[in-house]
């Protein structure tokens, strides 16, 4: 049986915080408040004696280690670092700086409780040592170091997330997501080196990217298909609708992967008629997803109240698409943003005056009938 500070205070100075059974003793009032006070005085005193000897130690241990570390950075700038390259030198100096804040991390963080995740935490940053090749450039450097914090991340991610209920699901979302990030960081500096290896074209890059994404939209989604399910089930008709939205939404991201990796690299088609292409794909999707939602939102008397400004959406979208399947190749890139943006003001302009139009004749009625 485990005893409080209180109580283990209270046998040190003499008091008996035991109460007998067999009748009931209670001591007058002046006494209890007596006692109370000399313990409270006591137990203050060894926390503020505890909490100094802890400070005191601290202190001298992050002034210590930092010196130690000034002292090792100015030894290596003055005799090592001109054997080295720079990325070598940035690499050497982040190690010593994270295994002096792990150090200091681990000194002041208790192992009691749930300290010693948090100490794990520390020390797991020594493992985040980024090696600056001489033989990568300046990105894909970038990308290892990046993809070297994920991983750290990932790590805690499994340290702290806990597995019962609901955490399984967080876990496999969050190490979804970070598993895609790294992939991502990696990929696109050293897609060019996978090239050499396997023919792709920047179409197909895109495609693996876009697929990645898709992978990793999966991977988070469906620990929580249960619960959204039990969420909108009391929605009639909410269910299967979001369910065609989810699946819609992924079949639009299929096609345009199947049609990077097996099309768009034909000579037969240019870089302006790909953007066609996928512009009308996301037009029909739209299409689609409107339509699937159209008569569920009349019969709850709710949906946008300009349907109008949608259509017109549709007719932009429509433009913009048979611009770039049949004028955009006869001129340069510069010139077809010009039109782009030209397109997109003019939609804000007829937007903006039909939002003003339709104020402005609701302020016109005689409101005080």
């Amino acid at each position: 049986m485990s005893i409080s500070l209180e109580e283990t205070i209270a046998l040190d100075l003499g008091f008996d915080t035991m109460k007998p059974n067999d009748e009931d003793v209670t001591p007058p009032p002046e006494d209890v408040e007596a006692v109370e006070s000399v313990i409270e005085i006591e137990i203050t005193t060894r926390k503020r004696r505890g909490r100094r000897k802890e400070t005191k130690i601290q202190e001298y241990g992050s002034l210590a280690s930092m010196i130690a570390w000034m002292a090792f950075l100015f030894v290596w700038l003055f005799f090592y670092a001109s054997n080295y390259g720079i990325f070598e030198n940035i690499a050497v100096v982040l190690i010593a700086l994270l295994i002096v804040g792990a150090l200091n991390a681990v000194s002041r963080i208790p192992i009691q409780g749930e300290g010693w995740r948090a100490r794990t935490s520390a020390v797991s940053g020594i493992a985040w040592i980024i090696f600056f090749a001489g033989d990568y450039g300046i990105y894909e450097n970038i990308g290892i170091g990046i993809a070297s914090l994920l991983i750290i991340g990932a790590l805690n991610v499994l340290l702290w997330i806990p597995t019962a209920g609901e955490g399984w699901g967080a876990r496999i979302s969050a190490l979804g997501g970070i598993g895609w990030l790294i992939f991502l960081v990696l990929w696109l500096p050293f897609a060019n080196d996978f090239a050499l290896i396997y023919s792709i074209n920047v179409y197909q890059n895109f495609a693996i990217i876009l697929a990645s994404f898709l992978i990793m939209l999966v991977v988070v989604i469906a620990p929580w298909r249960s619960e959204i399910g039990r969420e909108v089930h009391r929605e009639p008709g909410l269910l299967p609708r979001l369910k065609g939205t989810m699946a819609g939404f992924i079949l639009w991201l299929v096609f345009i992967v199947i049609w990077l990796v097996y099309f768009a690299g034909n000579p037969i088609y240019s870089a302006n008629q790909n953007v066609s292409v996928v512009l009308l794909s996301f037009a029909i999707f739209c299409a689609v997803i409107l339509g699937l939602w159209l008569p569920w939102a009349r019969r709850r008397g709710e949906g946008p109240e300009n349907w109008w400004a949608i259509g017109l959406a549709f007719i932009w979208v429509l433009a913009l698409t048979a611009w770039f399947w049949f004028f955009a190749d006869s001129f340069d890139a510069y010139q077809n943003f010009a039109v782009f943006l030209l397109s997109l003001v003019i939609m804000a302009a007829i937007s903006g005056g039909a939002q003003w139009k339709k104020a402005r004749d609701f302020g016109a009625l005689d409101w005080d009938d």
